[in-house]
């Protein structure tokens, strides 16, 4: 199932964050969505999983509008983790991965075996599989994230929207999860701020600059001194990574900062 995002508008009290955007995601490709804060990732995002109304353009999922799809059939192909956290504090894990399985339920109808074993699975899957009876209130921040991409996981979902997905988890977590969405092979948009692990896990890339896709393609094209300097303001080197052979940017730390350039002591 493939994602094409199509002169994509947005705006907040009517100021446009996003504008004239298109980007795609083939069936089966984690397509990354890189730029500086306030370029306007989050709110691409938003659209796709149906929490922010865009004000021209179409997200299609499988050719279909996901704005004409109905809540639920919205949610048996779009899954999300968004930046947001739930604020469900009294619940346990299980009851936090259950709600994935919400879409599949009617109205008046419990978890049955079949869900059982689809949270069982997905919590093992994040490395959380003897945390299902914990207060989530108890977990830390990035023990807090894996579950709710367990939640994610147990809508069975076509789609994955990530919104930074790697935020609180420590090195061996990232390196995990990062692991973990290239084993999945589900369509997956993902906002990654650290360049490194998008060139990693990414089949493809949109940057984001102004509310505006500035370059599109593989990692390797798309990841340029030139592109670097001229949206995030940093001098770099790209190489090849020594274990891995993806692009690998080496920053210099000992160039001045743009937030800093010119400042007086």
């Amino acid at each position: 199932m493939d994602i094409a995002v199509e002169g994509l508008s947005v705006a907040y009290a009517g100021r446009a964050v996003v504008s004239g955007v298109h980007l795609i995601a083939a069936a089966g490709e984690i397509a990354g969505l890189v730029g500086p804060n306030g370029s306007g990732k989050s709110s691409v995002l938003r659209t796709v999983y149906r929490h922010l109304r865009p004000a021209a353009g179409r997200v299609l999922v499988d050719g279909r509008d996901v704005w004409d799809l109905t809540p639920v059939q919205a949610a048996r192909r779009v899954a999300a983790l968004p930046q947001e956290r739930t604020s469900d504090f009294e619940l346990t894990v299980g009851d936090i991965v259950m709600m994935g399985r919400t879409p599949y339920k009617g109205p008046f109808s419990g978890e049955d075996a079949t869900d059982r074993a689809v949270v069982a699975g997905v919590l093992e899957r994040v490395g959380m599989g003897d945390a299902r009876n914990r207060p989530f209130s108890a977990l830390s921040g990035g023990e807090r994230q894996r579950v709710l991409l367990a939640r994610a996981l147990a809508q069975d979902p076509e789609v994955l929207v990530l919104d930074e997905p790697t935020n609180h988890l420590d090195v061996l977590h990232q390196v995990e999860l990062l692991a973990l969405l290239r084993e999945q092979r589900r369509t997956t948009l993902v906002s990654l701020h650290d360049l490194n692990a998008a060139a990693s896990v990414c089949d493809r890339l949109h940057v984001l600059h102004r509310g505006r896709v500035v370059a599109s393609g593989a990692p390797r094209e798309v990841l340029t001194p030139e592109l670097l300097r001229e949206v995030f303001g940093v001098r770099a080197a790209v190489l090849d990574h020594p274990l891995t052979g993806d692009p690998l940017i080496a920053f210099d730390h000992h160039a001045p900062s743009p937030l800093t350039r010119g400042a007086t002591p």
